[in-house]
């Protein structure tokens, strides 16, 4: 996987000392997720909706989406949809990311 070496930094030092201080939210998600480190996924999930900007709402959204059967993830879910439907710039950029995608 192609993964930000400062997220995994970011992991790891938690792991180590249980503080957990990094910018990029979705990634560090990502890798509590894969590592199975509920901890640091509640962290993360509780975290996320302030790190919301219209560059990464996308990447949020498509991160939140494949994580919601995590507990701590499924909470904020209805949290992230009230952000975005209160927001329409937001709306927009997650929108325009989808993926296209063709019937057979």
């Amino acid at each position: 996987d192609d993964v930000d070496p400062s997220a995994v930094e970011a992991v790891l030092k938690y792991a180590y000392t249980c503080i957990f201080e990094f910018g990029d939210v979705a990634a560090a998600l990502t890798l509590a997720h894969r590592y199975e480190m509920p901890k640091l996924v509640a962290i993360c999930a509780g975290r996320i909706l302030d790190a919301v900007t219209i560059e990464n709402v996308a990447d949020i959204a498509a991160t939140m989406n494949v994580y919601l059967e995590h507990e701590e993830v499924a909470k904020v879910w209805p949290k992230f949809l009230d952000i975005l439907g209160q927001d329409r710039e937001l709306m927009d950029a997650v929108v325009r990311n989808v993926k296209t995608f063709r019937r057979a």
